[in-house]
């Protein structure tokens, strides 16, 4: 009874986002009340008054460097995306060489822009790419979401990092264990998105699916490679950034015309996301930008360094975009449209991060996971990517997520599954969920100027998580097997 206690915040608001009656501001202020009682009454570490306004400051101060991202980002698409779908009004979508370029953007460019930034970037420059071939906001939506399918290399893989150095592993070794398991993911979640597709009204033939799995093998077979040659902090860039220009010579066979003209749109995103990978592998740079003013109002809360920020970036290069282009008067509308669409997914991401960091605090994550290895033994491996995943569901984050619960699920590696693969499935599962997190919804719904899509994108996007989830408790189930054997 007590675990189902600790595990009541979750539980109400993934019955709520379920149930399709309530949005996901009040799922999540459903659950921050219990969340609340919880922790003031059956929490393993029982939190007073106090705790628990510092435990709500902590969330939200992690909210506000998650929100200033989406505002930052809205600021940027009226800047820059807005711009070129005027210039470039929206093509057919029913032709093969519309699915192509979506399928490119939603499997390479997307999830490059995210391994460079982090923190959604990826999602603003899908959704604007997205838009730009005309798809229906919903669709926009539900195939933007495709951006986060290799958040484990998100940020220069600072989530696999972070699990790397609490598991003691090797970076390399996890970030390799991690595109394994991710193997049979990608491949389900390919599925998803030939239905997603077809709803949509692309073309969906028998041969452009054969030509996407074998890209997607590509890109696969290079993640591995990268991880063990490069490390994860680049192996997402240096996988998906030649295959990004291979694609495009190859399928849009660009003339001298067409290459300056991708150019001159793609030259605002080259900056930004350049830009951002110099301010992190690059010390001096890094040293240089962190000098002026670097924040962290809880000890062992996340610094904010506003000039390394990526809200910060957006929003530099949006206004240097919009001035330089002759376009300065409209900066004040962009400002005011990125707030206008921006604050109920700010809200949201308040919300749920205040019950992570509640939960954090009351020690009631962590007593969950322990829960259930006391309870299941070695089957609990099975469960590793379920908890993982909820928790990533609810934070948005993996590196959150793995710095709730990485100790203590690789205490599960006790002869049973190899430490590595508990590792992987829980940097996995975590990353994956994040896709469906509230706070990347309610971003790409902001993004495309419709929060009132959030119910319908979770009653179509649920596949998604399925996937996950089926997949990596199926992986954890083989692993298992193998040690029986």
């Amino acid at each position: 009874m007590t675990y189902f206690l600790w595990s009541l915040p979750i539980l109400v608001i993934i019955v709520a986002i379920a149930s399709g009656r309530v949005g996901a501001i009040s799922a999540g202020f459903s659950g921050m009340l219990v969340a609340l009682a919880v922790a003031c009454t059956a929490a393993p570490a029982p939190l007073t008054f106090t705790d628990l306004l510092m435990s709500g400051g902590k969330g939200l101060w992690l909210s506000w460097l998650v929100a200033a991202v989406i505002l930052a980002g809205l600021f940027f698409r009226d800047n820059i995306a807005k711009p070129v779908l005027d210039a470039h009004p929206p093509v057919s979508v029913d032709s093969a060489m519309t699915r192509r370029r979506v399928f490119a953007i939603c499997f390479l460019i997307g999830p490059f822009a995210e391994a460079a930034t982090g923190f959604g970037v990826g999602q603003v420059a899908t959704v604007a790419a997205l838009s730009a071939v005309g798809l229906a906001p919903l669709d926009v939506v539900l195939l933007g979401l495709f951006s986060q399918i290799l958040v484990p290399w998100g940020a220069m893989a600072n989530g696999t990092i972070i699990g790397a150095h609490l598991a003691g592993l090797p970076p390399s070794e996890l970030g390799v264990a991690s595109a394994m398991v991710s193997g049979p993911l990608l491949f389900a979640w390919l599925f998803v998105f030939w239905r997603m597709a077809g709803a949509a009204g692309l073309a969906n033939t028998n041969a452009i699916r054969a030509h996407e799995v074998a890209w997607l093998l590509f890109v696969l077979s290079s993640l591995v490679c990268a991880n063990r040659f490069l490390g994860p902090e680049i192996a997402g860039m240096a996988t998906l950034g030649p295959l990004i220009v291979l694609r495009f010579w190859r399928v849009e066979r660009p003339n001298r015309k067409l290459w300056r003209s991708a150019v001159r749109v793609g030259l605002p995103y080259a900056v930004l996301i350049l830009g951002l990978a110099a301010s992190r592998a690059v010390s001096v740079f890094s040293v240089a930008l962190a000098a002026p003013l670097t924040l962290q109002p809880f000890p062992d809360g996340p610094v904010w360094v506003p000039l390394l920020h990526p809200g910060t970036w957006l929003a530099g290069v949006g206004i240097l975009t919009a001035v330089i282009s002759g376009r300065g008067r409209a900066i004040p509308a962009a400002a005011y449209n990125a707030w206008a669409h921006g604050r109920k997914a700010v809200l949201t991401i308040a919300i749920y991060l205040v019950v992570a960091q509640i939960m954090a605090d009351s020690s009631m994550a962590q007593g969950i996971a322990d829960g259930v290895r006391r309870a299941l033994g070695s089957l609990a491996v099975i469960v590793t990517p379920l908890l993982a995943g909820a928790l990533g569901f609810l934070t948005g984050s993996s590196n959150a997520t793995n710095g709730l619960l990485m100790r203590s699920q690789v205490s599960l590696a006790d002869g049973h599954v190899a430490l590595v693969w508990i590792a992987a499935l829980q940097n996995t599962a975590a990353a994956a969920m994040t896709m469906l997190s509230p706070v990347r919804v309610s971003m790409g719904c902001a993004l495309v100027g419709q929060s009132d899509l959030q119910r319908t994108v979770y009653t179509q996007a649920w596949p998604l998580g399925a996937a996950a989830l089926g997949v990596f408790a199926s992986v954890a189930a083989f692993l298992l097997s193998l040690s029986w054997l």
